[in-house]
């Protein structure tokens, strides 16, 4: 008895509110899918990060070996260097394309982008006419 009351009301509870159950559903399931990403890019992506770790590693202890006149710290400060200007798309290779990143085309692209895709111009919301 107790429990057809209170699978009754549970009942009649789900059925007033469904629209914020299957929103709940929603969610719930939405988070369940970045977790089940985030484990799989994790197990799949983690090990070649940490070999290439250790090959870095491996290929600047044999190159501070090799040259004595070098310090670790002068190779830091310019490895931390090269890796800043690379983040800009500027490469310290002779081999790299010698193309700039902020010609006055690309910039114009980037400009018109930005115009084009931020929000309006007299900084209000658009509102729907009723």
């Amino acid at each position: 008895m107790l429990q057809s009351l209170a699978g009754s009301s549970c009942v009649r509870l789900i059925q007033s509110n469904r629209s914020t159950w299957y929103f709940l559903c929603l969610v719930v399931g939405y988070v369940l899918y970045l977790i089940f990403g985030a484990v799989v890019f994790s197990s799949v992506e983690l090990p070649y990060e940490d070999l290439l770790r250790q090959e870095l590693r491996a290929i600047k202890r044999q190159f501070l070996q090799e040259n004595d006149c070098i310090s670790e710290e002068r190779l830091e400060e310019f490895l931390a260097k090269a890796l800043e200007a690379s983040n800009y798309g500027v490469s310290v290779l002779n081999n790299a394309s010698a193309s700039w990143n902020w010609d006055f085309t690309s910039a114009l692209f980037f400009a018109s982008t930005v115009l084009s895709t931020t929000g309006n111009p007299n900084g209000q919301f658009l509102r729907r006419k009723t």
